[in-house]
């Protein structure tokens, strides 16, 4: 009979090294391990067209020699564009690369969050959060399957918070330089995340010092000194570099004087109705708000377990998912003023984990939408953990078989979502069979996606050399990518905002761009491409033709070529690569 400690078997846990900094490191280790195994049936399924596309063109583009913000614009910080070119260069240029980084980063999550919350609660109980996460990866494709600068921000902040737990219980300054670079390197890959996980890290530290905490030795700004130091170092080289390469300015104007407006005119979606109605007929409401894979068998009128999904489902399915999140950061502040674990090192982590997941959860805003609600997840599984196993340790007064049934209904709930997840999993291999076929897309996609991609690199190929400059508009620049073509202009046409569409129109005719791969349907959450940027539809309407159709199943791109001439062209040397020229 297994024996039964802190509330849950150990029987649960592997085998490992009597001490406790070993045992968590070996069980942390196991953990990163099964999310990384767990991963290996979609690692390679699906293409993501906008949001993969853009990282990948990004980085290449650097590799050439380019600069971030004088000649690219992105509103987000410098470090995943970097991170992914170093990747390239490292490992070649293919899809499949940042695949396998996403999969390590969600790996890192999962560890990361055994880590913190073996800090704070029964290592048993701590398993939980790790479990549900992995369970979300395929639940939330392809939102989490793709390397993206939300979970890798995300993976640099967790484990920020891991390091800070270890400087409250041993005051090693060492551990507060840890903390600190990782703080840094969060706020270099996302601005908002790194803010949010900043003020979380520095809250966390005053509420942990208190009482008879090590670092309650030295004073409260003597204790965040080291940390804040640290933190500002990497900042502090991305700025000198920057500056050097004379895109400092464009740097400032990008990430943190015009994101904002952009943001919120491209993106001003609140959180869904909890209790009230939801749009039946509005297509973007479902497609925004309704959990991904969900929307995927709504879409191929599949079914999950033999349940349709039907708007009642689909509702359903919105409403636990956010209010859940909202229901377990209510939880979070009841346990801030009454919780009563005996052990003042779990009390001092769960203090830092509720203000932790509290700050990140607002990295959901401006648009809370399902995939940003995806990303910021992993912290509230952590609450949701933490507020389990106090939840059992107050029903154990009621007896050890009342504490028992009630961990019994969460392994229940743990295996059941892992479940669902593997069934996702096969699920999204049957959607997605076929080989790209392309050198760069090491990935099977469907007969759909096939279509377009491949479509779109053949039409390019047939109408320009590799590396003469094209154009794709407005939301699919892995074309870039996977056709081996530079775009002559600075901006992807992703997200609608501050895009000088003059300057566009500019460089396609001073670059003597012949092709552009043209998307009539706009994305779904988007106005349509002539509402958003009327000064380049009317450039494409007046000095493009249409020469193809690139037919998929679900909709169908354009291939267009100037109206003057359709042999051979040879492009005249583009002007200087600055952003006003």
């Amino acid at each position: 009979m297994a024996e039964v400690r802190e509330g849950l078997p150990v029987a649960i846990l592997p085998a490992v090294p009597e001490s406790a900094a070993s045992r968590r490191g070996f069980v942390a280790a196991a953990v990163g391990l099964f999310a990384l195994l767990a991963q290996l049936p979609i690692l390679n399924r699906g293409a993501v067209p906008l949001d993969e596309g853009q990282l990948l063109v990004i980085a290449e583009r650097i590799l050439a020699g380019e600069v971030l913000y004088r000649d690219v614009y992105t509103g987000i910080f410098p470090g995943i564009y970097y991170l992914t070119a170093m990747l390239l260069d490292l490992l070649g240029e293919d899809v499949l690369v940042t695949r396998w980084a996403a999969a390590v980063v969600n790996a890192a999550i999962a560890a990361g969050l055994w880590l913190v919350g073996a800090r704070a609660m029964r290592p048993g109980w701590a398993l939980l959060a790790p479990a549900l996460y992995v369970a979300l990866v395929p639940f939330a494709y392809p939102a989490l399957t793709m390397f993206n600068y939300s979970p890798l921000a995300l993976v640099f902040a967790i484990w920020a918070l891991f390091f800070l737990l270890r400087y409250l219980e041993t005051a090693r300054l060492a551990d507060a330089a840890i903390a600190g670079l990782l703080l840094g390197a969060c706020g270099l890959v996302k601005q908002n995340f790194g803010a949010f996980a900043s003020l979380a890290l520095a809250l966390g530290y005053l509420w942990g010092r208190r009482g008879a905490a090590p670092v309650a030795r030295r004073s409260a700004l003597g204790g965040l000194l080291p940390i804040v130091a640290c933190a500002l170092l990497p900042a502090l080289l991305a700025a000198l570099g920057l500056a050097a390469a004379g895109a400092f300015g464009a740097f400032l104007q990008d990430t943190l004087l015009g994101i904002g407006d952009s943001q919120l005119e491209a993106f001003n979606d609140p959180i869904p109705p909890i209790f009230g109605p939801h749009p039946q007929d509005d297509g973007r409401f479902v497609f925004a708000y309704t959990p991904s894979s969900l929307y995927a068998y709504l879409v191929l009128g599949e079914e999950l377990f033999g349940l349709e999904m039907s708007p009642g489902i689909r509702s359903t399915a919105i409403r636990l998912a956010y209010g859940g999140a909202l229901a377990t950061l209510l939880g979070g502040l009841w346990l801030l003023v009454a919780d009563r674990c005996p052990l003042p090192k779990r009390r001092r982590a769960a203090g830092c984990v509720v203000c932790f997941a509290g700050l990140l959860f607002l990295g959901i805003f401006p648009s809370a939408i399902w995939s940003h609600l995806a990303y910021v997840l992993a912290p509230l599984l952590l609450l949701f953990a933490l507020l389990a196993e106090r939840s059992a340790a107050w029903l154990s007064r009621f007896g050890q078989t009342t504490e028992r049934c009630f961990a019994g209904a969460l392994g229940v709930l743990c295996v059941g979502a892992l479940a669902v997840g593997a069934q996702v999993s096969l699920d999204l291999r049957r959607w997605y069979p076929e080989p790209l076929g392309l050198e760069r897309g090491s990935l099977y996609v469907s007969h759909d996606q096939r279509a377009l991609l491949a479509g779109a690199a053949r039409f390019l190929a047939s109408c320009s050399q590799p590396g003469q400059p094209v154009f794709v508009a407005p939301d699919m620049p892995l074309v870039y990518f996977l056709a081996e073509r530079r775009n002559p202009t600075p901006y992807d046409l992703v997200i609608p905002g501050a895009i000088d569409e003059a300057l566009i129109v500019r460089r396609l005719d001073d670059s003597g761009t012949e092709c552009i791969v043209y998307n009539p349907k706009m994305y779904l959450q988007f106005a349509a491409f002539d509402e958003l940027f009327p000064e380049v539809a009317a450039h494409l309407t007046s000095e493009y033709r249409r020469e193809t159709v690139i037919q998929g199943e679900s909709t169908a791109w354009w291939g267009l070529v100037r109206q003057r001439t359709r042999q051979s062209p040879v492009p005249r040397t583009p002007a200087p690569r600055t952003r006003g020229s």
